[in-house]
């Protein structure tokens, strides 16, 4: 069997069923499937409340205790809850799984068995926050049997806290976490037995060996002499009357294999033979493996819950880990049958997990609403989840964190639309807004991720395309095979930019250039954008072979400046100079990603306002910044 969901109610940042406050469903209500699950978004969106729901209803294996608090009730718009429910649901349970939870199994009307765990928390007294009372039953609406301590036992978690210190966490100590690992790993039950012989000085079992080792040390000179001393000497001379006192040194704690264990601590080996500390990084990756060590000994439901592991790991490392945890969580016939596939649910901030993990097992995790990015609830059809495994990279990955996406076609979008958006005060950086550069290949497939039936996914897609209609006066070698605007009827061109716009939907909206490309629109908007483009289009000409100094720049972006006035003050229209100045770039004696870069630069020094900017510019821009991102 297998966590296979997951609700909860006015706990955290989820609230509460309709109702007259609110007619909308706040609660959690998340499916899971049964190998590798990832949550993925911004802070603050839900990620760890929905980690934690799980930790409280199933508790953990590491017996680390969650105390509920006035703060994990929700507040909503008529104040704070007073009580919230959290249900984890586990399906696909076979014969001797049904038999193992007989008293709690709930049966559909399919006939099929499932187990829910429901754990109820309410305020009792609002004067004493910290009075709070607590349940945990079974069935699929709560109302079952109490789950008994042996039953809850066998649903426990394993759960990696985020920055977590794993070299505390392996080192020897009572109650270790080590101690607690290697107590759940099956070959360690034969070593329970005091195998200890005095008579041949033999022990094979860790009890045996620590009894053996109790007795030499009970047996050592200096021990011996040291106790004699104490006796003799000091202990003599406090005994009244026919008291005796007479002391023993011995090993700390009794010989049990729990005392054993805990005297053990793991480490990486020294490379040099000597010991000397490792690094943060590979000490996670070795606390890792010795959770999934008992993890995939477990007979029942293994789950694992991470928060962030990333941690500590540079990018192939995490890399690594991913791989790891996948080929865990997929065990075929040809795998060690001791082994246990295991179920894991994790969250990150890495945009390298997220583009190591097929789209289908994401889950974007937005205002406290979940949206699992499974094949039967997006747009994405089959080719694009294909497309999205080849092509989906670290760069791109970003957009799952984002609160806004634009989705552009090449480089010198990407470079540029963040300066003009930080220069007309709408700062990318600072209203969380992802750029993802398409390279003029599959544009619609990045943007469908965020469209679905249903409710939407708050998060505002532009997409941001070219028009390619040629304007009138255009000469033949820059038009090549393009169609002209002024050859087209308005019908016509209509059903141009519609074809362009084909797969909007929901928060997605695409944005299509007023005239021709980005580079020309941004030229024929206005005279301060003309004078802006020509100076960098001048700048990328002699920037092709080598890069110029800060003079040779200065002067060339004086003498585009002046050329820009002259042309206007010779009469010319918008159009036709944006033409001229476009035409570098058309004609391949400049880069765009190149001119883009020196655009960026001059706006440093540059005044320019959303007036300034192509139509089309502005509404992307007012786009993401709309309440679909809300």
């Amino acid at each position: 069997m297998y966590l296979s969901c997951v609700r909860a109610e006015n706990f955290r940042i989820f609230g509460s069923a309709p109702g007259e406050a609110d007619a909308q469903d706040n609660r959690l209500n998340l499916e899971l499937g049964r190998g590798t699950n990832v949550l993925v978004g911004e802070n603050d969106s839900g990620k760890s409340a929905i980690i934690d729901a799980i930790r409280i209803c199933l508790l953990t294996t590491a017996a680390d205790f969650y105390r509920i608090t006035r703060d994990d009730f929700h507040v909503g718009p008529t104040g704070r809850a007073t009580a919230f429910t959290i249900t984890c649901g586990f399906a696909d349970l076979t014969v001797e799984e049904q038999a193992t939870f007989l008293e709690h199994v709930t049966t559909d009307r399919q006939g099929i068995a499932k187990l829910f765990v429901t754990v109820r928390a309410e305020a009792m007294d609002p004067l004493r926050p910290q009075r709070i009372s607590v349940t945990t039953r079974t069935g699929s609406d709560g109302s079952g049997p109490t789950l008994d301590g042996a039953a809850r036992e066998l649903l426990k978690a394993t759960y990696l806290r985020p920055l977590r210190d794993a070299e505390a966490e392996l080192r020897s100590g009572r109650g270790s976490r080590l101690s607690q690992i290697l107590a759940g790993y099956p070959a360690m039950n034969a070593q329970e037995v005091d195998d200890f012989i005095q008579e041949d000085d033999s022990a094979s079992t860790l009890v045996g060996i620590l009894r053996r080792a109790e007795y030499h040390l009970s047996q050592n000179s200096s021990v011996a002499a040291a106790v004699a001393d104490i006796n003799n000497n000091y202990l003599s001379n406090f005994a009244i009357g026919t008291d005796r006192l007479q002391g023993e040194i011995t090993v700390s704690g009794d010989a049990t294999l729990a005392r054993a264990l805990e005297r053990l601590e793991l480490a990486l080996s020294p490379e040099t033979g000597e010991w000397t500390r490792r690094g943060l990084g590979y000490n996670n990756a070795l606390f890792m493996a010795a959770e999934l060590l008992l993890l995939g000994t477990s007979e029942l439901a293994p789950l694992l819950l991470i928060e962030e592991p990333e941690a500590h790991l540079h990018p192939q490392l995490q890399a690594r880990i991913m791989d790891l945890l996948q080929k865990r969580t997929h065990i075929d016939e040809t795998s060690d049958s001791s082994t246990t596939p295991v179920q894991v649910l994790l969250t990150t901030h890495s945009p390298n997990l997220a583009s190591a993990i097929p789209v289908e097992h994401l889950t974007l995790v937005a205002r406290g609403r979940t949206f699992q990015l499974t094949p039967e609830l997006t747009r994405l059809d089959k080719s694009d989840y294909a497309f999205l495994t080849r092509f989906l990279d670290v760069t791109k990955a970003g957009l799952f964190f984002a609160r806004a996406v634009v989705v552009v076609e090449g480089d010198a979008e990407a470079i540029l639309l963040p300066a003009l958006a930080a220069a007309t005060g709408k700062s990318f950086n600072e209203s969380g807004v992802a750029v993802v550069n398409v390279g003029t290949v599959g544009l619609f497939r990045y943007s469908r991720i965020f469209q679905r039936e249903g409710e939407q996914i708050p998060v505002a897609v532009a997409c941001i395309r070219d028009r390619d209609l040629v304007p009138e006066g255009t000469p033949d070698d820059m038009r090549r095979k393009l169609k002209c605007a002024a050859e087209m009827t308005p019908p016509e061109t209509a059903e141009h930019c519609a074809m362009l716009k084909v797969d909007d939907g929901g928060n997605v909206k695409t944005f299509v250039s007023d005239h021709w490309t980005f580079e020309y629109d941004l030229a024929a908007a206005s005279w301060e954008m003309a004078t802006l483009m020509h100076q960098a289009v001048k700048a990328a000409v002699k920037s092709k072979s080598d890069w110029p100094d800060a003079d040779t720049l200065a002067t060339s972006d004086t003498a585009a400046a002046k050329q820009v006035a002259q042309w206007k003050d010779d009469g010319n229209t918008l159009e036709t100079i944006a033409i001229e100045i476009y035409k570098p770039l058309r004609m391949d004696r400049a880069s765009k990603a190149i001119a883009a870069q020196h655009a960026a630069r001059l706006l440093e020094t540059t005044v320019i306002t959303e007036g300034h900017l192509p139509t089309y510019l502005v509404e992307a821009l007012a786009h993401l910044h709309s309440e679909a991102r809300r």
